[in-house]
């Protein structure tokens, strides 16, 4: 019975030395891993994430910092713009709004291509106003007297090493959330649509002048047509953009491209002798890429 005894007797006290000894081991690795995190230097932004068994207090720091950008997209200690994976239609206009801000001081690559889908039309009065217009250029035509105020052809570079007309360079926008119509993400690429403008001016006063300045003006089409030939004269333009999509990829918390697309009608009232009426149609996409900022 003794012997029995003591067998337990001894079988306990192992038990609880082995207890202990696990308790000490625990404790100094969880000292030890704080310590190591309190001493990284914060400035060095280059070592690696390794500490994915971080301890809880970590995670809850992750998770307030997650939320507070949510909240609000450009509430970053750094200065720096932070967007979510996923943002509300209110945060990620916040987001645009600072983000071309920045952008469109520093260096993009662009690309836009406007084509005609309806040449200008100006019914019997076409060979009257070539040759009016050949007779100052003739290497030009209506098409491309008109279409060269209302955007037609291709143009491409990285600003700011090629100049680009004020009109087409990125803008810096200025969107309400209520400007957004069909807002949708996936992949990382926000999608929406602009409402239709009617003879938009430069104001910002409509959702398309907000987002850009790549529309033209009555007052444009008039000193277009006066800076080529004062034999032609503009009383009145109408100009409709509808179809207006626009598509933002975001990643690591910065734009790196902007895309959008749209479609206008343009009628004309021109006075060459005799008044003329015409219209046409065309189609716009453009790009902004490779942003650096």
């Amino acid at each position: 019975m003794k012997k029995l005894l003591a067998i337990l007797l001894a079988a306990s006290m192992l038990f609880a030395f082995a207890a202990c000894g696990g308790n000490t081991e625990e404790e100094t690795t969880t000292t030890t891993a704080a310590e190591e995190i309190t001493d990284a230097p914060v400035e060095d932004t280059d070592a690696p994430v390794e500490d994915t068994d971080a301890p809880a207090a970590d995670d809850t720091t992750a998770a307030d910092t997650s939320d507070a950008s949510a909240e609000d997209p450009s509430a970053a200690t750094d200065g720096t713009t932070v967007a979510a994976a996923e943002m509300t239609k209110a945060d990620f206009v916040k987001f645009l709004n600072a983000e071309t801000a920045k952008a469109a001081k520093g260096t993009y690559k662009y690309n836009r291509n406007c084509s005609y889908t309806d040449p200008i039309d100006v019914g019997n009065a076409t060979d009257t106003l070539n040759k009016i217009i050949q007779g100052i250029d003739e290497n030009s035509n209506l098409d491309t007297v008109v279409g060269g105020f209302l955007g037609i052809g291709t143009k491409t570079g990285t600003y700011p090493k090629d100049e680009v007309d004020s009109d087409y360079a990125l803008k810096a926008t200025t969107l309400k959330e209520a400007d957004l119509g069909s807002f949708s993400y996936k992949d990382g690429v926000y999608s929406f649509t602009l409402a239709k403008a009617n003879n938009p001016k430069k104001t910002g006063a409509t959702p398309l002048s907000r987002f850009t300045n790549d529309f033209i003006t009555h007052e444009e089409v008039v000193d277009g047509i006066a800076e080529f030939t004062t034999l032609i004269k503009v009383n009145s333009t109408n100009v409709n953009y509808d179809n207006i999509k626009v598509e933002v990829t975001v990643a690591e918390g910065k734009i790196t491209n902007i895309k959008y697309s749209y479609n206008f009608d343009a009628t004309l009232q021109l006075k060459a002798i005799v008044t003329i009426n015409g219209n046409g149609a065309a189609k716009t996409v453009a790009t902004y890429s490779d942003f650096k900022y």
